[in-house]
């Protein structure tokens, strides 16, 4: 496809056209005549889009409100630009419609349509009768120059006609070299080759028109709105925290580039600068919102006076601005728990919604300590008191005091597994001649691991292992490792025997890394049966 710079959609259907007919040169096979139907049909909804687009370019061309004699002319070469393309792609959809129809008048449809291959080529390469493929030619030519008079020869599109020779590939080749832009497009060529290909020529012909109407917007400042009324505007929040900064922007709307203004609130200058992004000369309005007292909703109605003064023997220009000063509540999240767990990382998000983007908090804490996360008021708390109150800060300004409880950590509960992972039936027991060994490990309380998993890490460090015949200890082993070694006791298990888990000593390893001694108290004691 021709024009400017092309879409992926545009270049894969452009490449899809291209590997379809060198697939008809090689051969005419029903299969290759359904695709180019289907691609018809493709590049008919991509004509489509781009009508709709080129309407919106002269539409905006149309919005220009300078009445300069060269803005005037623009728009009006725009809509015969327009008007050109309609009447254009109207003479080439009444051509489709002409080869779609038989010798004998009757049009074509379906199968019919997409396996004939003999229609187009006699209609439009008639050597009898060159009056319709003449015209076709004719109409692209034409197109093609009054575009390049619209724009004031401003615009310089390629020929939409080209020959075998405008083709690198083809200029040296014997057999196509010669041929002119008809011959070229349409000698050999199925009739719904033929349709598609003078639909993928609407589509360059929509691109030639895309490019005119953007060298006559250039021209007209269409896309610029210009404004018929001077009225003071702020671009800021409303709604503001106490504690938080009001920041907006003063500017007077459509203001004249000759024009450097005077900016004020509540009397006092504002410094005025050029906006890069607007071209509009601006005020910063920026101060620290305060309220000497909040109504029973938590707000505080507050106004400042903006003031622009235009320049020497002109009015100025001003209006009271309104706003509305929030009470700032904080929102504390921990995820399942309302509570925290004593020395233990729990993960809180601590937010303030109504100071926005200008929430910066900083943190102080009594009965705790208070670590910062990586997005602002996420932090990790770690109590030492069972009464905490963290103290919340944005610009040094404190916002409130969020208190917590705290509960202590649920002591772990002991597991005895065999070596397959299956955990033992304390009531049942073991078959002692088939256990080589045990595995006894000290497990979180399930909502613990939940909320703080980093604290939730049991280790068990020392424990006695008995085995237990009656009142008497037939073996014993102090291990100091989960995973006990019982081969050397298989030969002495008899049924009705115990094997005693006597648990002295487990760690908690912390979020920080540290293994903290848990408070188990004297011993845990777990009886295994023996079979």
């Amino acid at each position: 496809m021709a024009g400017g710079k092309e879409t992926p959609r545009q270049k894969m259907i452009g490449m899809m056209y291209l590997v379809l007919t060198a697939l008809l040169a090689l051969n005419v096979s029903s299969a290759v005549l359904e695709k180019f139907s289907i691609l018809n049909t493709t590049l008919l909804e991509l004509r489509d889009d781009e009508n709709n687009v080129n309407e919106s370019k002269l539409k905006a061309v149309l919005g220009a409100t300078s009445s300069a004699e060269h803005v005037l002319k623009a728009k009006e070469q725009a809509q015969k630009v327009r008007d050109l393309t309609k009447e254009t792609l109207a003479k080439m959809d009444v051509l489709k419609e002409e080869i779609s129809k038989g010798h004998d008048g009757k049009k074509m449809e379906g199968e019919e349509l997409v396996l004939n291959t003999n229609i187009a080529e006699e209609k439009l390469l008639d050597p009898r009768n060159p009056k319709l493929g003449k015209d076709y030619e004719t109409v692209l030519d034409d197109y093609v120059k009054k575009l390049v008079e619209l724009t004031d020869n401003k615009l310089k599109p390629a020929r939409l006609t080209k020959t075998a020779a405008d083709y690198e590939e083809f200029k040296n080749n014997k057999t196509h070299k010669d041929k002119g832009f008809l011959e070229f497009s349409f000698e050999g060529t199925p009739t719904i080759a033929a349709i598609t290909s003078i639909t993928q020529m609407q589509s360059e012909i929509l691109e030639h028109e895309a490019a005119a109407l953007d060298t006559l917007n250039a021209i007209a400042e269409g896309a610029l709105i210009k404004f018929d009324k001077v009225v003071p505007m702020v671009i800021g929040p409303s709604v503001v925290a106490a504690g938080a900064k009001y920041e907006g922007r003063l500017f007077m709307a459509g203001a004249s580039s000759g024009v450097t203004p005077e900016m004020f609130r509540n009397g006092s200058p504002l410094i005025v600068s050029l906006d890069n992004e607007t071209g509009i000369k601006m005020a910063k309005v920026e101060f620290t919102a305060t309220a000497p007292s909040f109504d029973p909703n938590g707000l505080s109605k507050q106004t400042f006076e903006a003031e622009i003064r235009p320049g020497a023997g002109k009015e100025p220009i001003k209006r009271r601005i309104d706003y509305t000063v929030v009470q700032p509540t904080i929102k504390v999240t921990t995820g399942n728990a309302p509570t925290l767990y004593m020395n233990c990382g729990n993960l809180v998000n601590i937010e303030v919604p109504t100071l926005g983007s200008n929430y910066n908090p900083s943190f102080n804490a009594k009965g705790a300590e208070v670590i910062g996360g990586d997005k602002p008021g996420r932090v990790t708390i770690i109590p030492t008191d069972r009464k905490v109150t963290v103290g919340v800060l944005n610009g040094g300004v404190l916002i409130g005091n969020q208190p917590f409880d705290v509960k202590p950590i649920p002591k772990p509960h002991i597991v005895a597994r065999e070596n397959s992972g299956k955990e033992v039936d304390l009531k049942n027991g073991v078959r002692g001649a088939a256990t080589t060994g045990l595995r006894v490990s000290a497990e979180p309380e399930e909502n613990f691991k939940t909320e703080v998993p980093k604290d939730a890490q049991y280790r068990i460090r020392s424990m006695q292992v008995i085995l237990a015949r009656g009142t008497s200890q037939v073996a014993t082993i102090n291990a100091t490792s989960e995973s006990l070694d019982l081969n050397a006791w298989r030969s002495q298990f008899r049924p009705g025997d115990r094997i005693v888990l006597d648990i002295k000593t487990v760690t908690r390893r912390t979020f920080k890394g540290e293994d903290e001694k848990v408070d188990i108290g004297p011993s845990v004691v777990i009886n295994i049966p023996v079979q």
